[in-house]
């Protein structure tokens, strides 16, 4: 039969060639677009049905592995005791996200991981309380623009040589943001950017109590990839550091984080280049409240509070160096490190600096080095240090003194304030606002 004979209708009908009314045919046909939503937990669930809301999945893993670009898993409450891992990626205007139904609580356990992202991008993962995994709570790899945010994620990992893992790890991943997670007693560090992430922020988490338990290691934050940002989170009671900068971890940028009363350092920072370290406070922490040693240097170190740092005797059993100093740099680093306008204070007997030496005033220091010539040597009045509110009381020295100018200075402090002027105080900082406070709290 020829296609004459064959299309006649259509041909009637588009009064077009044979050829042309078959493309226009094929052009004309409807495209429909995925449904937005899957859903996951429920009455009547199964993983062979559609994932509507009529018929949801019954896995989160079933959600994950097949949902597409631009469509979003919301996930009924209950307990999911699996490991969910993303089959597919997102684009940047269209994202696949993973989440609790609106006022849905969801908890996922005892899988491998709570959630594994490998080789994908534009993902988020939001909302989710993830606990007692025997690795990663949530694991990330060779990925990019990947969100994770607003879980809570514990009890990863097993306190055993070999067995140990973190609350939320990212391998040779970037472009991507770890913001308002909860990681706390882990068995490594509570958020880990491995090897060559970069490009990647982590803001606004918190991350306590993280424990290898058999050796001091685990930190709050650690770092190992370079150029990435770590802005506004409160690490505490921490194994070793709050936060970490190792080796690989090139210009990275830390400001308005919060950090005390962990093991080892407030901020750490060993044989690394090219770090700012701007606006902290970092409180009552074993050795030094912030640390730069080794072969590290090109750093600079501002509008800093540290207090009370290397003065307590052992964390748990391990003893602390008394000699570290609130701030500690060490090494090479002095030769090319600048530091200014921190504020610094011992309640009791101590190392207050170290810049190449060890000095028991900061007076003492500036006289030696040149540096700090903006620094304070005073108590801060924090509203209450015991119970961890590292925020300023009327009156703080550090209020309206910092240096607005210096390269990554914020315009609002961890909670959101903006810079303001305290009428009842003399502005003496400097840089285009005169009124900047320093450390990690704006009055």
């Amino acid at each position: 039969m020829s296609c004459a004979h064959r299309l006649t209708r259509i041909s009637a009908i588009t009064g077009g060639l044979c050829g042309l009314a078959f493309v226009t045919v094929l052009g004309a046909a409807p495209a429909f677009a995925a449904d937005p939503f899957l859903y996951v937990g429920g009455p009547g669930c199964s993983d062979s049905g559609p994932g509507t809301q009529a018929q949801p999945f019954c896995t989160i893993k079933k959600g994950a592995t097949v949902a597409s670009a631009g469509q979003t898993v919301l996930v009924a409450s209950g307990t999911y005791s699996e490991t969910a891992t993303v089959g597919k990626s997102g684009t940047a205007g269209s994202p696949i996200t993973l989440r609790p139904a609106n006022g849905a609580t969801v908890t996922v356990t005892g899988g491998t991981s709570g959630f594994v992202v490998s080789s994908k991008s534009y993902v988020t993962i939001s909302g989710f309380n993830i606990t007692d995994t025997t690795s990663y709570g949530i694991s990330v790899k060779s990925s990019n623009h990947i969100v994770i945010s607003g879980n809570t994620v514990s009890g990863a990992g097993t306190p055993v040589s070999g067995q140990q893992a973190a609350g939320i790890y990212l391998k040779a991943t970037t472009d991507s943001t770890v913001s308002g997670n909860n990681t706390h007693h882990n068995s490594d560090h509570g958020i880990y950017l491995s090897t060559d992430t970069s490009e990647t922020t982590v803001q606004g988490n918190q991350s306590s109590f993280n424990a290898n338990e058999f050796r001091r290691n685990a930190n709050g934050i650690d770092v190992i990839g370079p150029d990435n940002t770590v802005i506004g989170n409160i690490l505490h009671d921490n194994e070793d550091s709050g936060l970490q900068f190792y080796p690989g971890a090139n210009n990275s940028f830390a400001t308005l984080n919060v950090t005390y009363n962990n093991g080892d350092h407030g901020i750490d920072n060993l044989n690394v280049t090219g770090g700012r370290l701007i606006g902290n406070t970092v409180y009552h922490n074993c050795t030094s409240g912030i640390n730069v040693e080794g072969t590290s240097g090109d750093y600079v170190v501002v509008n800093n509070i540290a207090v009370d740092n290397a003065v307590y005797p052992a964390y748990k059993g391990i003893a602390c160096s008394r000699r570290a100093g609130n701030i500690g740099i060490w090494d090479s680093a002095p030769a090319s490190t600048v530091v200014d306008s921190n504020l610094v204070y011992l309640s009791k007997a101590g190392t207050m600096y170290v810049f190449g030496s060890s000095f028991t005033s900061l007076a003492a220091m500036k006289a030696a080095t040149g540096q700090e010539q903006h620094g304070l040597q005073a108590n801060p009045l924090f509203v209450n240090a015991a119970g961890g509110d590292l925020r300023l009381s009327q009156g703080s020295p550090a209020i309206d003194s910092a240096d607005s100018g210096v390269d990554g200075e914020q315009l609002v402090d961890i909670v959101g304030t903006p810079r303001r002027d305290d009428p009842a105080v003399p502005n003496t900082g400097i840089g285009p606002r005169a009124y900047d406070d320093r450390g990690a709290y704006e009055f």
